[in-house]
This record gives C-alpha cells, sequence and structure tokens, in this order.
C-alpha cells in the first residue's frame, strides 16, 4: 500500500515538473500569436488553389503547393502556396511590408546605422533592402540560424510585420526582439509533418 502512494507521488511530481518546464520553454502562460483554424494540408495543383478562400492573410495552413521553399532570407515575396507548405514542414515565415508605418521606427533606424552597407550577408549572396525593417529583420534571422525559418517582404500584409506558423499567426505593429524569439521557440519545428531539412 505504501509502495503504491510512493509511484503516484513520483508520478505527480513528474507530471508537476513536466508542466512547469512546458511553461517556462513557451514564455509563461500563454503562447505568443493567436491560434488560426486548420485548413487542412492537401496538395493541390496550381490553378485549384486560385479558387480557394484561406482564412488569414497570410495563410497558415490549407491546401498548398507539392513544393516548399526552403530558409533563407528573401528579397522577393515568395510563392504562398509552397510558403504553406514550408509551415507544414514546421517553418516560421516573417512576413514584412516596408510601406507600412511601424511605430518603433527611430529604434530601427539606429540599429541600421551599424550596417556599413546597404546589404546584409546571406549564404546566397548580398541581400539588399530597401527599408530599415528588411535590414533588421534580416539580421535577426542570421542570429537565429535560419533552421526552418524565412524572411520575406509581403506588400499584401495589414501590418509592419506578420510572424506565421501552422495554425498560429502574431501581428507586430512594431519590432520586439523577445517576443519574435518567443513565438520561434514556440513554434519552430511544430508543423504536422516533421522533416529533417
Amino acid at each position: 500500500m505504501q509502495v503504491k502512494f510512493v509511484v503516484y507521488g513520483l508520478i505527480a511530481l513528474l507530471l508537476l515538473l513536466a508542466g512547469v518546464g512546458w511553461w517556462l520553454v513557451n514564455g509563461g502562460a500563454s503562447l505568443p500569436g493567436e491560434a488560426v483554424a486548420d485548413q487542412g494540408r492537401e496538395h493541390w495543383e496550381h490553378a485549384k488553389l486560385d479558387e480557394f478562400e484561406y482564412n488569414s492573410n497570410p495563410p497558415t495552413s490549407g491546401p498548398h503547393d507539392p513544393d516548399w521553399i526552403r530558409p533563407g532570407i528573401y528579397g522577393e515575396a515568395q510563392d504562398k502556396y509552397k510558403l504553406i507548405h514550408s509551415l507544414e514542414h514546421g517553418y516560421i515565415i516573417v512576413h514584412y511590408n516596408c510601406g507600412l508605418q511601424i511605430s518603433n521606427f527611430e529604434f530601427l533606424i539606429s540599429k541600421v546605422e551599424a550596417h556599413e552597407d546597404d546589404g546584409v550577408a546571406t549564404e546566397s549572396g548580398t541581400f539588399k533592402a530597401d527599408c530599415a525593417l528588411a535590414l533588421v529583420l534580416a539580421d535577426w534571422a542570421k542570429k537565429m540560424e535560419l533552421k526552418k525559418l524565412i524572411v520575406q517582404p509581403n506588400p499584401t500584409i495589414d501590418k509592419p510585420i506578420i510572424f506565421v506558423a501552422w495554425d498560429r499567426i502574431l501581428k507586430m505593429d512594431s519590432w520586439d526582439d523577445k517576443l519574435a524569439e518567443r513565438f520561434v521557440r514556440a513554434f519552430r519545428n511544430k508543423g504536422p509533418e516533421a522533416t529533417m531539412e
């Protein structure tokens, strides 16, 4: 009888420690961003994809292209149907719109003034940025090691910065390093399809 209580006590302690660990890793009681209803993960042909109505912009799930976009810092908007496939693989996609006002613009300018030129070296060459936000995001992405991470301009979004993971979205009016890192830690490599890339 006494052994039974010890075993139950150990199990309860392990469950409590696991819960506390999860809470600490995910930055507290709530996860960053908002949940978005899952729209499935089927592979469709491009012509058919254009007819589908996604429940968020940018999409966080839904039918998509059979191919995906690889990690990187892109100077041009990438195919949204391939980006959804990247999300399925557990990628985080950072969309930015240089045409929108960001509330902490002076802070961004001070970070950019540290650059000696107008570009950031990437694995595929030099990324040329046309706005301070693009340079800050490129620097940040390199610090995050670009593992399952895509940064790209997107003139269709309604906020200056939007982070997207599978079924999750985080809209930002100003740049917040800590919140961005929390989002990546919470959702990177957590898509419905585990891949090795």
